[in-house]
């Protein structure tokens, strides 16, 4: 028998339709990360209330006993769904899909399956029997053991939720945490009145004021929607970014926390250890079988497997607000084919430097000597162009030094390098075997500090292939800037060939395109190590060779 709406009932139903008008408003962003289970969880509240109103409009037993089965059923999934909810919003959709998750599904139905025969077993409660308040049905009972294992259960699914956003919250800084926080806190207001209801406390015991005062939970979630934009910055986009970027590093990350335990990895990680991800996340770093010292930044270690692979392994510490140490990232970088191209070109320049030379210096010699000894001009000729041939490849073992200092160039100290004494050292011996003339324009006085070795290389290739190939004068000058030194190298000549520089720019050769020497190499690879660049420019009265190289002037 129904009678006038009482007020307990109208604050019910008041919920349920804020409920409903707020899954309107949301629903244009359906498609945001947790949004769908968002509005799932309002719809269970909305079908909590409605329930509870119309419940309290029931005074007939049997019929209010059959409510209660919609009451509890949006009751228990209001908490499952906002714990879903929070895992999804913040970026853990795989455990919203995972078998866990779909145990507490059949779990909730088990609940409410047990709430639905209780006539039958008096479990959950006993003595069910209407006590009406304030003209509502409202229902007193025994509190039987299954009903707090409910409610506790129901209270652990709904911390899991606040304890997601809160970690959002502390982790992802100010840009989630107006939205993370209102949240999280959006289930305060309804635990006071579940507890006033079960342990029959309060100036209406018999009255379940949770329905009542979902207005105010709904406040707090309606701040994070109008005011925060809650589904417009998701941190769900920025765990999932976190993790999309240690996947896509293209080197192994392995991170641990202060005990020394795996707590993540990507999958990189998991193919050097050569283990499902699943099945060492949790388990000590040692597990893994990775002779790593986390008190070591820099270290090498070799895996052996059906291939031998050797890692470049880097550990950095990872501190907490207070600059406390909380854990360690590891990565691992496979350095295999590094070191195998580093050991060949260390054999190529050992033969190149010490087998050839020794042999070709004997060769040039003899054959200096047989050219001394030949009076046909046509011999003599020839043993002096293969002479000269030789001397070449002479001077191209002494240039692979060159390239291997410039592979040293971490190892190689700095200097300071009066500018314009060093060019007139550096040149002399250039034009004294090619000819030429060198104009020093650098003043004198200026210093820079740099290594010397690589600087040397880098500016007695540009002033031997201005002599050789710029008309046969060049001219140098230098200027600073700041801390900032600018040495340029002119000639007279038609310029660098343009499928020399492309070479160079594209960083590579190829059996169509290839320079004609080793010298623009060796200034690029120079000039890279010395941490500068260099750029050439052509006009109508030559070329024009320009090194910036920065942090080598004192700018006091």
């Amino acid at each position: 028998m129904l009678s006038a709406v009482p007020w307990p009932a109208g604050g019910a139903f008041v919920s349920g339709l804020i409920s409903l008008v707020f899954i309107a408003y949301v629903w244009p962003y359906r498609a945001a990360d947790g949004a769908r289970l968002f509005m799932a969880m309002m719809g269970s509240i909305a079908v909590w209330a409605v329930s509870y109103g119309v419940a309290l409009l029931v005074f007939d037993p049997q019929l209010r006993f059959l409510l209660e089965i919609p009451i509890w059923l949006g009751t228990c999934f209001t908490s499952l769904l906002f714990l879903a909810f929070a895992l999804e919003y913040t970026g853990r959709k795989a455990a919203v899909r995972s078998a866990g998750m779909a145990g507490l599904v059949a779990l909730m139905i088990g609940f409410v399956a047990l709430i639905a025969t209780n006539p039958r077993h008096q479990l959950v409660w006993s003595d069910y029997q209407i006590e009406p308040t304030a003209g509502a049905a409202t229902v007193a009972h025994t509190n039987e053991p299954w009903l707090f294992v409910i409610l506790l259960v129901l209270m652990l699914l709904t911390a899991g939720a606040v304890l997601a956003l809160i970690e959002t919250f502390a982790s992802y800084g100010p840009l989630y945490r107006s939205q993370t926080l209102a949240l999280a806190l959006s289930p305060l207001p309804i635990l006071p009145a579940v507890l006033l209801w079960v342990f029959d406390a309060g100036p209406v015991p018999q009255l379940n004021l949770a329905p009542l005062v979902f207005p105010a939970h709904l406040g707090l979630d309606m701040y994070a929607f109008f005011r925060r934009n809650m589904f417009e910055l998701t941190p769900a986009a920025r765990r999932t970014s976190d993790q999309t970027a240690i996947d896509d590093l293209g080197i192994g990350v392995v991170i641990v926390d202060d005990d020394g335990r795996i707590i993540n990895a990507n999958v990189a990680a998991a193919e050097i250890v050569d283990t499902a991800k699943p099945d060492f996340l949790g388990k000590s770093l040692d597990s893994i079988d990775l002779d790593i010292d986390l008190d070591e930044p820099e270290q090498r270690i070799r895996r052996e497997r059906s291939r031998p692979r050797e890692y470049a392994v880097t550990v950095s510490r990872v501190e907490d607000t207070a600059d406390s140490t909380v854990g360690h990232t590891i990565t691992l970088q496979d350095i295999t084919t590094e070191r195998q191209r580093e050991q060949r070109l260390a054999v190529l320049n050992r033969l190149l430097r010490h087998n050839l030379r020794n042999d070709l210096n004997v060769a040039s010699g003899y054959l200096e000597v047989v050219a001394d000894g030949v009076d046909d001009e046509e011999y003599a000729e020839m043993l002096e162009t293969a002479k000269a041939n030789t001397d070449s490849v002479l001077e191209l073992g002494d240039k692979a030094r060159m390239v291997e200092r410039t592979l040293e160039a971490e190892k190689l100290g700095t200097e300071p390098i009066p500018l314009a004494e060093f060019v007139d050292r550096v040149a002399e011996p250039i034009v004294a075997e090619h000819g030429g003339s060198v104009d020093n324009e650098i003043p004198a006085g200026g210093i820079i500090h740099t290594n010397r070795q690589l600087l040397e290389s880098v500016v007695a290739n540009l002033i031997e292939n201005g002599l050789e190939h710029g008309g046969g004068s060049v001219t140098v000058s230098a200027s600073t800037s700041v801390s900032t030194a600018r040495i340029e190298v002119g000639d007279s000549g038609d310029g660098i060939p343009e499928h020399e520089l492309s070479v160079i720019e594209e960083g590579r050769e190829t059996d169509l395109e290839h320079g004609s020497g080793i010298g623009l190499w060796l200034i690029e690879w120079g000039v890279t190590a010395l941490g500068g660049g260099v750029s050439y420019e052509t006009d109508s009265e030559g070329t024009t060779a320009t090194v910036e190289l920065p942090d080598v002037v004192d700018s006091e």
